[in-house]
């Protein structure tokens, strides 16, 4: 005997959305704000991961991340077919976070495709996906940093010698405007560094 289902047993990213509609569909759409933080916490992102770490938590979610040559405008793709979604990501990082920031970005054009099957759209004709991927991609990095800036304090704080602690500290802060800088202003960044290796 087959049970019928609604698809989220296979599809992952439909689950996330059905999810978001159930709990913000008195408010339809939510804002990105609320959308990243929902995401971050149903992907497990966090502000630092490597390559395979980001690809562990797309296989965890029925998503493939490869990183091959693109051409060089392009810093990402994405692509759905039935209940098999695929990211891309440009092989040549060209700002520090740029990978995450990208799978973000890709991600939320993937959800947006999802909102749109399920007849709840995010946003209207006149708006750009893209600028709202990009709004995404940030709020999702800004929101990670939140939830890691305090283990983060909290490691430098167990540090005994008080120099030392102290230097944690500032290494912490430096680091958490650093991410908030590169959070704002990726875009830019990869820019220069599309420039640098022309």
């Amino acid at each position: 005997m087959r049970l019928l289902t609604d698809g989220t047993d296979t599809n992952r990213v439909l689950g996330f959305c059905l999810t978001m509609l159930s709990q913000y569909g008195e408010n339809w759409p939510p804002t990105e704000e609320a959308l990243a933080q929902e995401f971050v916490e149903w992907l497990g992102f966090r502000s630092v991961l490597t390559r395979n770490a980001l690809k562990e938590l797309c296989q965890a979610k029925g998503v493939s991340l490869s990183f091959d040559s693109l051409p060089q405008d392009i810093r990402g793709c994405n692509c759905s077919f039935q209940d098999k979604k695929e990211i891309v990501i440009a092989e040549r990082e060209l700002a520090p976070f740029a990978d995450s920031h990208t799978l973000l970005h890709e991600f939320r054009e993937l959800l947006e495709h999802e909102f749109v099957a399920v007849g709840h759209a995010t946003i209207g004709a006149k708006d750009s996906l893209e600028v709202q991927a990009e709004i995404f991609a940030m709020a999702c990095r800004i929101e990670a940093g939140q939830k890691d800036l305090p283990v983060f304090l909290e490691m430098a704080s167990k540090v005994e010698k008080k120099w030392v602690r102290y230097l944690g500290y500032a290494l912490v802060g430096v680091f958490g405007l650093a991410c908030l800088f590169g959070c704002i202003y990726m875009r830019q960044l990869e820019e220069i560094g599309s420039e640098a290796y022309r």
